[in-house]
């Protein structure tokens, strides 16, 4: 769906948030990104199109944890896309003590939704994991098991379970924020969609590391979900389909299709 006014994205500077700001521009969207860091969208920094909040501020109090810049950011926004995250960045290490990685992640995915309920946004989509399953089609290669069937959308949650990087804390915390979400839907209107994303790639060499989906195809699926009124309140896997992991729901409900991750894998054969 071509999405029409403003849009938010948190985490802007990073890898999947950087090519879905790329994307929205392109559409002719105007964007904003809340980031600490310019990350991958140095070279665009300067467009008209794109504004910049946060940049700058401290990972553990600025950002999402900052209501002020909150605020700042969603008014007037019509779309959230929010995959801000901080787990001491990309060492995936959390050698900060959970309390305050808990603290950061939850009140701030807190502050964004109380933000969007005040401001009427007209949809907030959230990026998750598939780590909240507990274990994923990489996790059960890498330790040489089967799976008797795949995982969907009902199945249940075990995130305490996960151990892939970077750790059952981090699956936790993902699906703390995810039933966060819901619970705006449900209680109070707030148009929310959740996306359970596997491990992302956007070159040939990590699929060596069990990599699943394309970066592309990622971000084709939170720009099919937006302002998609069959999106609200649901939850989706975001995954290339495999024997471990249903994706039916995803394309059935908006016509998602992981054409790039398949290109790429046709290409390796």
């Amino acid at each position: 769906m071509k999405i029409k006014g403003k849009v938010l994205v948190t985490g802007g500077g990073g890898l999947i948030g950087s090519r879905l700001v790329c994307a929205l521009m392109k559409q002719g969207c105007k964007v904003r990104v809340l980031d600490t860091r310019y990350g991958e969208l140095e070279d665009e920094k300067s467009d008209t199109n794109l504004c910049f909040i946060g940049i700058g501020g401290d990972s553990m109090h600025g950002g999402i944890a900052d209501k002020g810049v909150v605020k700042e950011s969603i008014k007037g926004i019509d779309v959230v896309f929010h995959l801000a995250i901080n787990w001491d960045g990309a060492s995936w290490r959390h050698k900060l003590p959970l309390a305050y990685l808990f603290d950061v992640n939850v009140q701030g995915t807190l502050n964004l939704l109380e933000a969007a309920k005040s401001f009427g946004v007209k949809h907030f989509i959230f990026s998750s994991s598939a780590a909240v399953y507990g274990e994923t089609e990489r996790t059960i290669t890498l330790k040489h098991k089967a799976r008797k069937e795949r995982v969907d959308e009902e199945s249940t949650c075990r995130p305490e379970l996960w151990d892939g990087d970077p750790g059952p804390a981090y699956a936790i915390m993902k699906l703390t924020c995810e039933k966060l979400c819901l619970m705006y839907y449900h209680s109070y209107g707030l148009p929310v969609t959740a996306f359970r994303v596997e491990y992302v790639f956007v070159g040939e060499n990590e699929l060596a590391d069990h990599a699943n989906i394309h970066v592309d195809d990622v971000v084709s699926a939170f720009t099919l979900a937006a302002l998609s009124k069959k999106a609200y309140g649901q939850v989706f896997n975001l995954a290339y389909p495999t024997p471990n992991i249903s994706t039916k729901k995803l394309q059935r409900t908006l016509g998602w299709k992981p054409n790039a991750t398949r290109d790429i894998l046709e290409s390796t054969m």
